[in-house]
């Protein structure tokens, strides 16, 4: 299974976020280049924080649909996007948050599947394997979302 802590991977990651431009027009949804890498940098960091105080305990965070989410199912297009007001981080400069997304991601890559993990307020208790495989789902998705 493709994850983030595989350095190929990660390379793939770079070299299509390297693609990425701030004009592109989405193939679905609304979110801009820049909101969406905002987006990104929010579910990368959010892997290096505590628990949130919410936990996801709903249908995503039950076996088998978690696994299935995170491992084989194509992920729906436009299903859940949050407003761009409601992300963490805002977009600024292009180039800087392109960078910040670009650290995070090799950051979150380097510390590897072991260790202890937060939970995720969709998904609920993950392993670091599910991290790994969750935000390289997650990237590709949007990845795609722009032709990139």
């Amino acid at each position: 299974m493709r994850s983030i802590f595989d350095a190929t991977e990660r390379g793939r990651i770079a070299a299509r976020l390297e693609r990425l431009t701030p004009a592109m027009k989405p193939r679905w949804g609304r979110m801009t280049p820049a909101h969406m890498v905002c987006h990104l940098i929010d579910a990368v960091e959010s892997s290096g924080r505590p628990s949130p105080e919410e936990v996801g305990r709903g249908l995503l965070a039950s076996f088998p649909i978690k696994q299935l989410v995170i491992y084989v199912l194509p992920w729906p297009k436009a299903k859940l996007q949050s407003p761009p007001d409601l992300l963490a981080t805002k977009p600024g400069s292009w180039f800087e948050d392109v960078e910040r997304l670009r650290a995070s991601i090799e950051e979150v890559g380097r510390r590897g599947a072991s260790g202890n993990w937060p939970a995720s307020e969709v998904f609920g208790a993950l392993s670091g394997a599910e991290w790994g495989a969750l935000l390289r789902t997650h990237i590709d998705h949007h990845f795609r979302q722009f032709g990139v």
